[in-house]
């Protein structure tokens, strides 16, 4: 399927952070830079899974001095350009010096400080820190739990730039692993037709979260069997035979559920979504 209007990306970083080395190793290609800035410069993700394929626009912006670019972003009229990024990513330097971690640390909470700002508390995107090579020798040493504590308590997902392969859980690192939760991020989240979404109201909660109780939707699927059968109960429209057929078939579809909710606790929470939805639409079509 492929997105036709997708959420941004937007790179954000000092000129000299490496937001379009960055771009040439995610992309193979980078925009040319035409002055000292790298601000309203453009570029585009590719992206093709088993699940979609989509065209991402990707937005540049210079974030040198973080105090203007948070004041001019919090402002009414950024909500729009806001609301309609799926992914920040932040690209810095790894630091020579400790004083440089401030730097660091202000730029990723003037971020989170804009989204909470334009979209609330329930913003659903990816926000990335990519510490880009210093040519600078020596750096400042910082173990990747240090670099991965401060990131998460500001809502970003460390990543080192220069890492490669897998790291010691498994895991996909460096480019790899950005790409990877790019892949798996929600890039058409307000794109529901208005038909299905008021159809999927009652399972939103369940398509959402997978934390729906097995009663709530068993009587929801109950309810649906008593609109099937003219608003009378299952019992009163059918005979034992019948009966118990619909019984089993019922005990076939909540075991499948509890299958959904399972397979769903293994995966990030956009991958979640797209599959609970599809799943639940599929066992919707099959109700007789």
């Amino acid at each position: 399927m492929e997105i036709p209007n997708p959420r941004r990306i937007l790179a954000v970083g000092a000129s000299d952070a490496g937001v379009l080395q960055f771009l040439k190793d995610l992309t193979g290609s980078a925009p040319k830079q035409v002055d000292n800035s790298i601000a309203g410069l453009s570029h585009t993700l590719r992206l093709e899974t088993s699940y979609y394929t989509a065209d991402l626009p990707i937005w540049i912006d210079d974030i040198s001095d973080i105090q203007e670019w948070r004041t001019e972003f919090m402002k009414p009229e950024a909500r729009e350009v806001v609301s309609v990024v799926g992914a920040w990513i932040y690209c810095f330097r790894k630091p020579v010096h400790e004083k440089a971690m401030e730097s660091i640390r202000a730029g990723m909470q003037a971020i989170q400080e804009v989204v909470e700002k334009a979209c609330g508390y329930n913003w659903d995107g990816v926000s990335l820190a990519i510490a880009m090579p210093q040519s600078t020798t020596p750096h400042l040493e910082k173990s990747a739990e240090d670099w991965e504590d401060l990131c998460r308590d500001l809502g970003f997902e460390y990543v080192d730039a220069e890492a490669k392969g897998k790291n010691e859980l498994g895991e996909s690192t460096g480019v790899a692993r950005i790409r990877e939760a790019l892949e798996t991020n929600d890039w058409a989240a307000d794109d529901l037709d208005a038909d299905a979404s008021e159809d999927l109201d009652d399972r939103e909660a369940f398509a959402d979260t997978f934390a729906a109780e097995e009663a709530e939707i068993g009587r929801e699927f109950m309810g649906l069997k008593t609109a099937i059968n003219g608003g009378n109960s299952v019992t009163d429209s059918v005979g034992e035979d019948d009966e118990a057929l619909q019984i089993e078939e019922m005990e076939r579809m909540m075991s499948k559920l509890q299958f959904i909710k399972e397979k769903g606790a293994e995966m990030s929470q956009a991958e979640r979504r797209r599959f609970a939805a599809k799943a639940v639409n599929d066992l919707m079509k099959n109700v007789p």
